[in-house]
């Protein structure tokens, strides 16, 4: 008699056993979205960052090519470097001494700029403090980034 009743307690598993898991499962997996969210986000503002320091770069040539910073606009550095025609929300502003470039993250909604000033001073600024990669206080040079 033993016998048979082990031999049926084999057969599978209780409804509390499978909620069980499923209760474990869908916990993991709440845990797992959360940190997938978060490095998306670190992954759009990386790719803001990369899209501005390759504008700020493009910013050095057009000097070299034009005699100043003066004049530059979106579609003149996309016509020196063509991954710019990508960049989300690419703007420029420029004198003959300095520049401001700035290009939109997907990430929180924020930007990140590069500045030249007419020092020669680079700064690296974004618009959300304290938000996604953006640095909540400015390090010793003035960058948040």
């Amino acid at each position: 008699m033993l016998r048979s009743r082990l031999a049926r307690a084999d057969e599978g598993f209780t409804l509390v056993e499978l909620l069980v898991v499923i209760l474990i499962i869908g916990v993991l997996a709440a845990v797992g979205m959360g940190a997938f969210l978060a490095q998306r986000g670190k992954a759009q503002d990386a790719d803001a960052k990369a899209s501005v320091a390759t504008a700020a770069k493009a910013m050095e040539t057009w000097n070299t090519d034009h005699g100043g910073y003066g004049g530059a606009t979106p579609a003149g550095l996309a016509a020196i470097e063509r991954s710019l025609g990508r960049a989300r929300g690419l703007d420029v502003q420029s004198t003959a001494t300095t520049y401001k470039v700035s290009v939109d993250s997907a990430g929180d909604g924020g930007s990140f700029s590069v500045e030249r000033r007419a020092t020669g001073e680079i700064v690296r600024d974004c618009t959300h403090p304290g938000l996604g990669t953006c640095g909540s206080q400015p390090d010793a040079h003035g960058d948040r980034w």
